[in-house]
């Protein structure tokens, strides 16, 4: 019997942990009207591709947002577009 018990309750918490999933915004979600081009971990190179991509007219606006993980750990260069 206490078997049952135990897989019911596991089976209501997986239901409801769904459910709170669900209604929860992603960490680090896109920017609205975003794409994400590319990662890169040189600044200066993640500028030129977005300067190059709206001079071609592939896009219409870049940036380039920088992220590092932890205190000590490694940063990173996200190439975001915009097309209007």
């Amino acid at each position: 019997m206490r078997r049952r018990w135990v897989t019911l309750g596991m089976a209501l918490a997986l239901a409801l942990g769904g459910l709170v999933g669900v209604g929860a915004a992603p960490a680090g979600a896109d920017p609205v009207g975003g794409t994400l081009r590319g990662v890169y971990s040189d600044g200066q190179f993640c500028n030129s591709y977005g300067s190059e991509g709206v001079q071609t007219g592939q896009w219409s606006w870049y940036y380039c947002e920088y992220r590092q993980y932890g205190p000590t750990g490694p940063g990173f260069y996200f190439l975001w577009t915009f097309t209007y």
